[in-house]
């Protein structure tokens, strides 16, 4: 398995998760509370510095109602999901979603700082 990400082929919504396929024909899931779980935005990124605040935020996202969003492209870089609850403001960079897809941390064990990493 590459330890970079490859191109994003196909990225197939199902109703809860969604399927990715790579430029090698690998294929992944990644379910949508996972998805959620590591937004980026600066409202959800900081809640997963402190435990409790991650977890509280874990229980939030695994309280709403499974659904499947939208997905639009932002430049050649990135999607974002638009949800009917909860926060659709996250730009999740196609590295993020690698990292999602190998079940590692997208964060890198970083904490969020002021809008960046």
């Amino acid at each position: 398995m590459s330890e970079e990400p490859l191109e994003l082929r196909r990225l197939e919504r199902r109703d809860i998760d969604m399927e990715l396929t790579y430029e090698d024909g690998s294929t992944f899931l990644v379910t949508y509370d996972d998805l959620r779980f590591a937004c980026p935005c600066a409202k959800c990124a900081p809640l997963r510095n402190e435990d409790d605040t991650s977890m509280q935020l874990r229980r939030t996202v695994e309280a709403y109602s499974k659904q499947k969003p939208s997905v639009r492209t932002v430049g050649n870089y990135a999607v974002a999901f638009e949800w009917e609850t909860g926060c659709s403001s996250g730009i999740y960079r196609f590295e993020r979603i690698w990292d999602l897809a190998h079940r590692r941390d997208p964060d890198h064990g970083r904490p969020y700082v002021h809008g960046a990493w």
